[in-house]
């Protein structure tokens, strides 16, 4: 995951982000709506990042489904997000070769603030990488 890292990442992932953030900020009434909106935005700006559980509502029979867990995997940051009985948890974690060595729960609004600062952080490791080595070849 860490050598792609850069790849996966949009031009400007504050701004491709910008939409999680309105979101939140949103009427926390539709809560659903919103992690709907949430996980569909990160899916698309950090697909191969971001993982999204659901689960099935409704009945054995139904399929509509609900955001259960969203997960977002950045270099040794995970950011997690649960629903579970309409209550959302958010989650940082500092991860280091998979072991968790810190654990902070944080309110929506400071992990997608949180989210944005070290994506944001990410791709600029990434852009630098990348000129480092092309200065490398040339």
């Amino acid at each position: 995951m860490g050598d792609d890292l850069p790849a996966a990442l949009p031009e400007d992932p504050g701004e491709a982000l910008d939409l999680a953030a309105a979101q939140t900020r949103a009427d926390g009434a539709d809560t659903q709506a919103m992690l709907e909106a949430l996980a569909e935005r990160l899916v698309g700006a950090l697909p191969r990042m971001t993982t999204v559980k659901r689960r099935r509502v409704g009945g054995l029979l139904s399929k509509r489904t609900e955001v259960e867990r969203i997960e977002i995997e950045l270099t040794d940051e995970r950011f997690e997000l649960v629903n579970a009985a309409g209550m959302v948890r958010c989650a940082r974690n500092r991860v280091v070769r998979g072991i968790t060595l810190k654990r902070d729960e944080v309110q929506i609004e400071d992990w997608v603030r949180g989210l944005v600062e070290e994506v944001v952080r990410t791709a600029s490791l990434g852009e630098q990488a990348r000129m480092t080595l092309e200065g490398l070849v040339k």
